[in-house]
This record gives structure tokens, sequence and C-alpha cells, in this order.
């Protein structure tokens, strides 16, 4: 008895030992995790001179040096993520990020949802048209075709939501989804003017001489960091650094590195073309700041995703068709099946696209990009291989079955020594166009900030203002890829019907 008494004291011990530590770790080492704070920052790399991707595809510009700045100052870390700029504010609301820095104005509707930092930089709007068709004020863009940065202060004023700068009258308004392509779309003759900040205005008028701009006064709009909503500790964070980094010269070294300096050795395009002719603009467009690297990054990763992806599909499409066809065999439907023909169903109803979206943005809230990716088209491509494995074994003469079933295998013992093997020759050419079709549908991952071969293309055009070349490039590639799988697809298939 007093043995067992001994035994429950020594048990309790330990066991307020063990619950004691945590108490222990965690009041010795406080200072250190302070130390450790991250930051998670979310930004739109498409609005240079404030945030872009470098040569290596890796995010700088005058926000982010900014922000990295005010880090090192308060001993903190950031990380960082690339998204489409309309979706910046979801995933703050989300929890997903604590910080956006994209070059946004405190507007009372975003006060409602968060919280902002002290001014860092003040700009206005200008209005960039063409030498040969000048728009110089709001009331001459009125009724024209106005290009705009989705969601800024541009598309507000453009579209008539707000006239505190000034009123629009009836503009046509054209949105996108980074400055470049509303530039390139006023060159193209598809917009009358383009709205923009006046620094990325001077920079696209003296990369290119037949484009103008003039500046609004009226338009002067402060920019600030975004921080969650109640997050007074950022937000604090945040102001001393910047006070910090202004006081020490470091944000006017920055504001003349971005703002100075980007302006001053900004190259024309038109002068590089009359100088060089074809060559030198192939070697501007895809040599110069070794911008062939987003190729070639662009397709492994289209190539990675794309592999992946049809692995997870044929995995998907396995299970579905095979539970497909166990309902069908009983003759009646079953839970399992009937959730395989409604996944079948809205999938194939449904635009990859907004599959992709919904997964990265509300299933994996902007986390883990390229996991995103590849579950979102393996789900995709699960529906229609599911169709592709299905059609094949029904392809089989029932009488394979029967012979089977007379040699006395059961069904699974059928379907695995005479079925398949069978469906199989059927079977493995329709994954190889699957194959070649996913590869393809991969070009709509620039929708959720992942650069893949069609945003390369994209991307250069938007640093290169020239459209065809770089695209056609992006479209040369693509077609080698799918050309070289479709031989040996052919060849394959040729071998199979030799085996017969």
């Amino acid at each position: 008895m007093e043995r067992n008494g001994k035994s429950r004291a020594l048990i309790c011990f330990v066991l307020c030992m063990i619950m004691a530590l945590p108490v222990y770790f965690g009041s010795t080492v406080p200072v250190r995790a302070a130390d450790q704070q991250t930051i998670i920052v979310g930004t739109n790399a498409e609005y240079s001179p404030f945030e872009y991707l470098d040569d290596d595809g890796n995010i700088t510009g005058f926000d982010y040096d900014l922000l990295e700045a005010i880090a090192q100052e308060e001993n903190v870390k950031l990380v960082w993520k690339d998204m489409p700029f309309d979706s910046l504010m979801g995933s703050m609301e989300a929890g997903d990020v604590q910080v956006i820095a994209a070059g946004i104005g405190p507007t009372e509707d975003r006060k409602k949802s968060v919280d902002f930092s002290d001014v860092y930089y003040t700009g206005t709007q200008c209005i960039v048209s063409r030498k040969d068709n000048p728009i110089k004020d709001f009331e001459e863009m009125s009724g024209k075709t106005v290009a705009v940065l989705e969601g800024a202060q541009s598309d507000m004023i453009a579209s008539g939501e707000t006239t505190d700068y000034g009123e629009v009258k009836d503009a046509r308004v054209k949105r996108f989804k980074n400055a470049s392509s509303a530039v390139m779309e006023l060159k193209n003759g598809g917009a009358d003017a383009v709205l923009i900040d006046n620094i990325m205005a001077e920079i696209y008028c003296k990369q290119n001489s037949d484009l103008q701009y003039e500046s609004v006064p009226s338009t002067a709009e402060d920019t600030v960091f975004c921080i969650e909503k109640g997050n007074a500790e950022i937000v604090q964070i945040i102001n001393d650094g910047l006070a910090k980094v202004k006081k020490s010269g470091a944000y006017d070294d920055l504001y003349q590195k971005y703002f100075v300096d980007t302006v001053d050795n900004s190259d024309d395009v038109t002068d590089v073309v009359a100088a060089d002719g074809f060559l030198g603009l192939l070697s501007f467009i895809f040599l110069q700041d070794n911008r062939w690297k987003f190729y070639i990054n662009g397709l492994g990763i289209t190539l990675v995703v794309s592999l992946l992806s049809v692995i997870v599909g044929i995995l998907i499409g396995l299970v579905v068709a095979l539970v497909r066809l166990g309902a069908a065999k009983k003759g009646r439907k079953t839970i399992p099946s009937t959730i395989a023909d409604i996944y079948v169903d809205v999938i194939r109803g449904t635009p990859s696209v907004l599959q992709l979206m919904i997964i990265y943005f509300a299933v994996f809230h902007s986390r883990l990009g390229y996991v995103a990716a590849v579950a979102s088209f393996g789900i995709n491509s699960g529906a229609y291989v599911s169709e592709v494995i299905r059609g094949g074994i029904l392809s089989v003469d029932k009488g394979q079955s029967e012979a089977g079933r007379s040699l006395g295998l059961g069904y699974k013992d059928t379907m695995r020594f005479i079925i398949i093997p069978q469906a199989v020759k059927t079977i493995l050419p329709a994954m190889g166009n699957e194959f070649i079709q996913l590869i393809k549908e991969t070009s709509i991952l620039g929708y959720v900030g992942i650069m893949d071969l069609t945003k390369a293309a994209s991307y250069v055009s938007s640093r290169t203002y020239q459209m065809f070349i770089p695209l056609v490039a992006a479209g040369i590639m693509y077609y080698l890829i799918v050309k070289c799988l479709s031989i040996l697809l052919k060849r394959f298939e040729r071998r199979l019907r030799e085996s017969d």
C-alpha cells in the first residue's frame, strides 16, 4: 500500500514537471521569440518601380526595399507573397497576410477593413496619351476610352465612382491587372489615354517617345502600407521603423534610386530599334537584363505542374471511374457513386480558371501556390481522366468478362487480369492527349501570381513594351513541347497496334 502511494506521488511529480516545461522555457526565452517575429507581406509585383521582379525573378522595388529597411531597424523578419492586386484585401481579411505593400492610398472605404501606416509617399495621377492625339485634362478625357489599373484610384476616377479630384463623364473604362498592359493598350490604339501615377507616367513616357503625360495636381494622394485591422503592434513597428529610416537618410537614397535614377536611365525602345534593327530588338527583349531566364524558369514550372497534376488526375480518375463502374454493375446508385457523378459533372461544367482561383484563394488562402496549382489541375484532370478510364473499360467486349467468369475468376480478378490490360491500349493514348491539354491549361497560372511560361512572356512584354515577339516566343515553346509529345505519343500508339 505504501509502495503504491509512493508510485502515485512519483507519477504526479513527473507529470507536474512535464506540464511546467512550457512555462519554464516560455519564461526564459521571451526576447528570442520577439526577435524572431515574422510579418507576412502581400504585394503585386507588377507595379514598377514600387514593386516588380528583378532579373532572377525575385521581388524588388521601392516598397520592398523600404519595408526591408524598416524590418532591419525593428529586428523583424518579412515573408513576401506575390499575388494579383485585386486579391490583396481579401487575403488580409482572411488572415493570410498582415501587411500590404502595393502603392495603396488611405481611402475611407479601405479604412473600414484595414489600418494604415504613416504616409511614405505622395504622388499624383497623370494622363498619358499619344503625342498625335494628346489629352490634357479630365474634360478632354470624358467620353474617351481610358485604360486604368483595376481597383486603383485611377479606376474610381475614370469610372465616375469619385469626383473628389475632378469629374470624368461617360468614359469607356478598360481595366488591367498592371499598368504596363494599360500602356500597351494605349500604344496599340485600344485606348485614348491611361491614368496612372506620376512616377510611372514619367518612366513610360521616357521609354516611349511617342507618348506624353499631363499631371493632374488635384489628384495628389498619399501612399501607405495597409495593416490588418486592430494589429496595433505591427502599426507601431512600421511607423517607428519608417521614422528611423527617414532620419538615417536611407529613405532619401531609396527615393533617388527608384524615382530619379530610374527615370533618367530608362531606355527608349524606339531608339533601340532604330539603332540596332531587328537583331538589336531581339537582344533587347531577351538578352538585356537576362530576360530569357524568365522563359526558362516559366517553362520549368509549366512542365513540373503539368506532370504532377496529371499524376494526381490519374489517381483521382481511376478511383472515380471504378466507383461509377461498380455502381453501374450493381444496377443502383450508391453514396460514393453519387458523389463521383456530382464531382465529374461540376468539374466538367465550370471553367478551370475559376476552379484554380477558388482553390488558391478560398481553400489554400493564398498559401502554397504550387501545391494549390497541382491540386486544382489534378482535380480538374481527374474528372476527364475518369471518363477516359471508364470509356476504355467499357470498350472491352463483354464476352471477355464472361470468359473470365467461366474460368472461375471473380469480378476483381477479371478486371485485374483481363479487362484492364486490354483497356490500357485504349486508355493510354487518351492519357497522353490529356497531358498535352494540361500543359496548355497551365497558362492560367498567372491569375494566382505563379510565373509560368505565359506569365513570363507577359512580364517580358511589360518590361520591353513589345507584345508580339515575347508572346510569339512563348507560343513557339508551347508548340515545340506539344509537338515532341505528339511524336512520342504516335510512336507509342504504333507499338501498341503492333502488339495486337
